[in-house]
């Protein structure tokens, strides 16, 4: 099947990943970007998309035109701000062309929803919450699909063993990604608790934090880097944003897949993604995952083996590759 995505190409961003499976899966991959179409760096267009409408309808209409060229028998949208003007360009030019939605972040990342006034066949959304939604109130093809990682990036360092990488990263929780103003409070409150704990991602600049400031790694972790650190780390503290009604980030299937071993906030969903007891891992409230951060950090026969379990548990269930033959699968049976 030829495929097109319209999304980022950014390594270790969801469209890398499903461009990346989707291709080792036999497809072929027609990938766009909107530094494809427009030459000026993407935060500029960004806010200018949202400043002049008729620029981002422009923008939108030369990616449509470029897929159009291509004939591709599946579009992707990953994008939440696509205009939708592109979608209907391309439904009206490909009459076979089916077009579907992926979106991988929670219920405060909708834009201006123009997701939900395209001409999408289906969309595909990981919290439960937003699929009854969509499907419920606006009676949208939603279709719950949960995050997932990619085994060919998302896996553990070679050429060390874990004792050997624990002993040398020296790090006895880790966290990462983007330190918003509530993940830094929840932060605090380890570092209050005398928890050695150490930051690798993008430090609040708006409002920092100085018990949080100073134990910043200066450092964006992706690939092989972000394998070694969570790896050598005892524990990965994973705290989910607020807006995670009833699903999960992404962190949590990519620390699993890495065979790290992660403390993370308690759903009720969290059972059906692991094979280990959620109460063995989770938290309701900062206190117990003070508590059962502080019980795993001298056991590593323990956290090793959970971690072992749920990373061949992860391999067999929670690849991208298996969240897309589910795709593939819908999408057959709308053609």
């Amino acid at each position: 099947m030829k495929i097109a995505i319209i999304g980022s190409k950014n390594f270790d961003g969801l469209e890398y990943h499903l461009h990346n499976s989707l291709k080792f899966m036999g497809h072929d991959i027609f990938h766009i970007d909107v530094s494809d179409v427009v030459k000026i760096p993407y935060r500029f267009n960004y806010y200018a998309t949202k400043l002049f409408p008729k620029y981002d309808e422009k923008i939108f209409l030369k990616i449509a035109d470029r897929i159009i060229d291509e004939k591709p028998d599946l579009v992707i949208g990953v994008y939440r701000f696509i205009h939708p003007n592109c979608i209907r360009k391309i439904k009206n030019e490909l009459k076979n062309v089916v077009a579907i939605h992926i979106n991988p972040d929670a219920l405060t990342t909708f834009e201006y929803q123009q997701i939900f006034v395209s001409d999408y066949d289906a969309y595909f959304t990981k919290d439960p919450y937003i699929v009854g939604f969509m499907k419920g109130k606006m009676s949208l093809n939603a279709h719950y699909l949960p995050e997932a990682f990619n085994q060919r990036v998302h896996k553990p360092f070679e050429g060390k063993d874990r004792k050997q990488l624990e002993e040398e990263t020296n790090i006895d929780v880790v966290t990462f990604g983007n330190m918003y103003p509530y993940r830094a409070n929840m932060v605090k409150n380890l570092v209050e608790s005398n928890i050695n704990i150490k930051l690798f991602g993008v430090p609040d600049k708006r409002f920092p934090q100085k018990a949080v400031q100073n134990n910043f790694m200066n450092e964006y972790i992706t690939g092989d880097r972000k394998s070694e650190v969570l790896l050598g780390a005892k524990i990965v503290f994973n705290n989910f944003h607020y807006a995670e009604i009833e699903s999960v980030n992404v962190k949590f299937f990519e620390i699993g897949g890495i065979g790290a071993f992660q403390i993370c906030d308690y759903k009720p969903i969290i059972k059906e993604y692991s094979v280990i007891d959620p109460e063995k891992f989770t938290y309701k409230n900062i206190n117990e995952a003070i508590e059962k951060i502080k019980y795993y950090l001298d056991k590593p026969y323990e956290r090793h083996l959970l971690s072992e379990q749920q990373r061949e548990h992860f391999l067999k269930h929670h690849t991208y590759e298996k969240r897309m033959e589910s795709v593939i699968k819908i999408v057959n049976e709308i053609k």
